[in-house]
């Protein structure tokens, strides 16, 4: 690293927001599952409408994942004084 380039500064996500997104998608997914019957399933009576709605939830809890991850692991403002 030169010139005062930071770790991530390739707009990759950092491991801590890669964990949150981690998190994030997996309640989505664990909510989508608990709500079973209201989706649709068992099948094969409503197959596709649960799974439309499970990859709403997980999908949801991803980009939620995202936003409470970019804002709890925010990279430093400067360097050291």
């Amino acid at each position: 690293m030169t010139d005062g380039e930071q770790s991530g500064s390739d707009g990759r996500l950092d491991g801590p927001v890669r964990l949150a997104i981690a998190v994030g998608t997996l309640v989505g997914a664990s909510i989508a599952l608990l709500w079973r019957p209201v989706l649709g399933w068992p099948w094969p009576d409503g197959f596709w409408p649960g799974m439309i709605g499970f990859g709403i939830f997980t999908g949801a809890g991803g980009v939620l994942g995202r936003l409470v991850g970019g804002l709890l692991f925010r990279p430093s403002s400067g360097g050291p004084t």
